[in-house]
């Protein structure tokens, strides 16, 4: 039983009458540091193999013969199966042992990412990479799930900072390692190299003591809302609409940046390499300071849902007015507005991330977080897709950076408007808020 409990496993056994009783239990009012470091180390290496391919498009596009409209199309494969597969990776880390349900998915997407240094033309990347969006669409449920049920308050901001600083951080190792990699060793080693580093981080998971459910999973699967309960909530609309808005401004930069720098301002791949690093630490400095000082404002006494929404729409807003300024910058001056921009996403992904963990509660939350991200990561389509398309029949990558500025105010009506406040919801049959 003890080993069962450290694992997420249960024996069979049938939900009692404690059922409604184990489903109110509040969070463990410690979360292990061990814990959130292994899923910000996922999360970080998660990031650096999906832009991998951003990383070698440079030389890639080059010597296989793939325009700016085709690029942007291998650029979404990734976010096609990703977006896609959410629900089901939901319902999976909702009704299976994590441990092992993280494990395979990043087995998966670790080899994968491997396999398209042998690709050999358009068909076999975007394949490929349609494979490592499925592998890879388990990491934000599986977070949802562990730290809705053990964080309490007081440190839900600052362990989904430490997540969304390494989620920022991925791109950074993933455009160093690999531009320094391209840069002597051409395109492949890129997906040889990256691929292969992120299986490192399997013992050390297995290694992992995880905390005791707050809720038998057993309990769980036949105590949770259904997909037509989840879906019927104006909040998960509102999640949703906002992350795309959030989200769409770090793909843009995580697909297109390393060819924007080579292409449109003529950047060494050196310079690139360094310049496509610096920009994501900025992302991670937002999610890690919002972090912070959000708990903190909580622990003062402030409303967390106040505080929360705060947090959201002015990282919303103050990202939409860095692109703007990008757009318009002048040479040399654009990577300044877009390190701004960053961080204004890093600012608002720790809130983004937390308040779908507090609306949906342990006994939603993978299902909840599968939904949410669905939606948002369609930007994950959308960015590459439309930037391509821009840069075809403009010749400007610059214009691109218009689309995320104007979303950014759609972003602060779904967030203001149409989330309500972030408090956790009552879903029916439980007789309280999960």
């Amino acid at each position: 039983m003890a080993q069962a409990a450290l694992t997420g496993e249960t024996p069979g056994e049938t939900p009692g009458p404690l059922a409604d009783h184990a489903l109110s239990q509040r969070p463990s009012q410690r979360l292990s540091r061990r814990l959130v470091l292994m899923l910000a180390l996922a999360m970080l290496v998660n990031y650096a193999d999906r832009g991998s391919l951003a990383v070698a498009a440079p030389l890639l596009s080059r010597q296989l013969a793939i325009g700016p409209a085709r690029l942007g199309l291998l650029l979404s494969a990734f976010f096609w199966s990703y977006s896609l597969a959410q629900p089901l990776a939901g319902m999976a880390v909702q009704r299976w042992p994590i441990r092992r349900v993280l494990a395979i998915a990043l087995l998966a997407w670790s080899l994968a990412t491997m396999l398209c240094g042998l690709a050999g033309g358009f068909v076999s990347l975007f394949a490929l990479r349609m494979l490592t969006g499925l592998g890879e669409s388990v990491i934000y449920p599986a977070n949802a799930r562990l730290l809705s049920e053990h964080a309490p308050p007081h440190q839900r901001g600052q362990a989904n900072g430490a997540i969304s600083a390494a989620m920022a951080l991925g791109p950074v190792v993933g455009t160093l390692i690999g531009g320094l990699i391209l840069a002597r060793f051409g395109w492949p080693p890129v997906f040889w190299v990256l691929g292969a580093a992120s299986l490192l981080w399997l013992p050390a998971w297995f290694a992992t003591p995880l905390p005791q459910p707050t809720v038998a999973p057993a309990i769980l699967r036949k105590s949770g809302p259904g997909w037509g309960e989840i879906l019927s909530r104006r909040a998960l609309w509102g999640m949703g609409l906002g992350g795309f808005c959030y989200a769409y401004p770090p793909y843009l930069l995580m697909t297109w940046l390393p060819t924007f720098l080579v292409n449109g301002e003529h950047d060494s791949l050196i310079r690139m390499a360094w310049i496509g690093a610096a920009i994501p630490c900025c992302q991670a400095l937002g999610s890690a300071l919002s972090g912070v000082l959000s708990d903190r404002a909580i622990a003062q006494g402030q409303d967390e849902s106040a505080v929360r929404k705060r947090y959201m729409q002015g990282g919303m807003g103050g990202c939409g007015l860095m692109m703007l300024g990008a757009t318009f910058a002048p040479h040399g001056w654009v990577v300044v507005w877009l390190g701004a921009a960053a961080f204004g996403a890093g600012w608002m992904s720790t809130i983004n991330f937390a308040a779908g963990q507090i609306l949906a509660g342990p006994a939603a939350a993978g299902r909840w977080m599968g939904a949410q991200n669905l939606i948002t990561n369609l930007s994950g389509v959308a960015a590459p897709l439309a930037t391509g398309l821009i840069v075809a029949q403009t010749g400007s990558y610059r214009m691109a950076f218009l689309v995320p500025a104007l979303l950014s105010l759609v972003g602060l009506a779904a967030w203001g408007l149409l989330t309500g406040p972030i408090r956790p919801l009552q879903w029916r049959g439980s007789g309280h808020p999960e």
